[in-house]
């Protein structure tokens, strides 16, 4: 027998509850059944291999818009190369039963670990596949104790909608372990000797996608490497766009279309969606929007103190490498390609329009990571609401009002949040701008409020002397890996 060869990877950056997790579960007696969900890029494959890799690991690999014949006939070839028998490829395989037998047969006894990726693929979105593998379990697969079994796909909204969710394996040593991007200490881990200033402005413009951030170590500055990969004929972030999409969602035009509404206004409501993308505020659009939020790329967010069916409820991209493709890359595609920038990539972006998209980020950032803001102000113990404020009425008396971030505690205080990114040392002006918020926003239980000021600057003393802020976030704070 022949198996998956994986070498140890000696700069993989260590995903410490995710691997204590897949190693308990390696630990405990089997057999096992793992569900791992992510969105592409997100590193499912190099965990996995890392913490199986000294075990007897076949992997099985789904592709891309074949047939499920020729899904299935291409496992069956793979399954021949483990075994060594090369008459493997010679049976006939009119469903996925006899495939998913074909392997127990070669895998009765021993510590296994069948390694299925891109699950979506192999199912050709269809429950098929999920279907036939409870039947192989139930009489097969389980009684080889030593037997670990993962499903691993890019698709979350199927491998939630269809596996997790799916009777047919519920209640069988299942174990689901949906995988999110790096954090920024894990961010800062694989960007190494970079100052925290580069390495939020990187995790801010594409987030916390490994393989996206390999891509910015070269011995350059991020932005220098954020231009070779962006503004170069074939470069990988002018491409990524659809290539997650290939493998997040099934062929839908509607999935695009939505993203595409979103990338040309800040937020839009339910209804406005329905309005500009002819689609009926029914179950289709539900759907649509569910499936885009479980894969991470949009977010849903009503005003704090409002239900999540709110009229007044928005949705927004929620992905940060789609905020930087939309902005940045998608007008320019065809000058890119042509070649525009190759002698002058920083005519690529203006730098001040970078810098003021990076203060939007920023704002998306805090609102993210609210629970971690609430450990560094010393209240994560307590119940409390978190989340914007913005109200109709307000906005006639001053447009464009909205309280980016608030904390509703029940301690009796209400945590109000200025969010500031700049270059330059804030200027005492927000200290005008924040009073007229603060006495604008409701606060009929009146409440205590406490005024926090959030930055990216790291000395903010003139603004300490004014004592006007009870607390100053500042950069060097979210590095604080207590908080994380």
């Amino acid at each position: 027998m022949k198996y998956y060869p994986i070498e140890k990877n000696r700069e993989f950056i260590d995903r410490d509850y995710e691997m204590e997790r897949l190693v308990s579960i390696m630990s405990q007696p089997g057999p096992h059944i793992i569900v791992v969900h992510g969105r592409r890029r997100v590193g499912k494959t190099e965990l996995l291999e890392q913490v199986f890799y000294t075990r007897q690991l076949l992997k099985f690999e789904g592709r891309d818009h074949i047939s499920p014949e020729e899904q299935r006939q291409f496992v069956m070839q793979q399954l021949a190369q483990y075994a060594e028998q090369p008459l493997l490829t010679k049976i006939a395989v009119t469903n996925w039963v006899d495939v998913l037998v074909n392997i127990a047969e070669v895998t009765k006894t021993g510590p296994f670990t069948l390694y299925f990726e891109e699950v979506q693929w192999l199912a050709n979105y269809e429950d098929d596949f999920i279907s036939a593998l409870k039947y192989v379990w139930d009489n097969y697969f389980r009684h080889n104790k030593e037997l670990i079994l993962i499903l691993c796909g890019s698709s979350p909204a199927f491998m939630i909608n269809h596996v997790v969710k799916s009777s047919a394996l519920y209640n069988r040593s299942q174990h689901e372990m949906p995988l999110r991007e790096f954090n920024l200490i894990e961010s800062k881990a694989m960007l190494h000797q970079r100052s925290n200033s580069e390495v939020l402005d990187a995790y801010l413009t594409l987030g916390g996608m490994p393989e996206y951030l390999k891509r910015l170590r070269n011995p350059n500055s991020i932005y220098i490497n954020l231009l070779n990969e962006s503004f170069l004929p074939g470069a990988f972030f002018l491409h990524e766009y659809e290539r997650i999409f290939t493998s997040s969602l099934a062929d839908n035009k509607y999935y695009k279309k939505i993203i595409d509404c979103l990338s040309q206004l800040k937020f839009a409501t339910r209804k406005e969606l329905s309005a500009k993308l002819k689609i009926r505020s029914g179950g289709m659009l539900t759907s649509l929007l569910n499936d885009l939020e479980i894969c991470g790329f949009i977010e849903k967010y009503s005003p704090y103190n409002k239900p999540e069916n709110s009229l007044l409820t928005r949705y927004c991209i929620a992905d940060a490498y789609l905020h930087y493709y939309f902005k940045f890359l998608k007008p320019l595609t065809k000058q890119i390609e042509q070649g525009h920038f190759i002698n002058h990539l920083s005519s690529g972006i203006n730098m001040s329009h970078f810098h003021q998209w990076l203060g939007y980020a920023f704002e998306r950032f805090c609102r993210k990571y609210e629970r971690q803001i609430a450990t560094l102000l010393g209240f994560s113990g307590i119940k409390y609401q978190a989340g914007s404020f913005f109200s109709r009425q307000i906005e006639k008396i001053s447009p464009g009002f909205q309280i980016d971030l608030l904390f509703d505690r029940d301690d009796k205080v209400i945590s109000i949040c200025e969010i500031k990114y700049s270059q330059n040392k804030i200027s005492t002006s927000v200290i005008d701008e924040f009073s007229e918020k603060v006495s604008l926003l409701p606060n009929p239980k009146n409440k205590t409020i406490q005024k926090i000021l959030i930055t990216n600057q790291q000395n903010n003393d003139h603004l300490k002397s004014r004592a006007y802020f009870d607390r100053i976030i500042s950069l060097d704070d979210f590095f604080n890996p207590h908080i994380w």
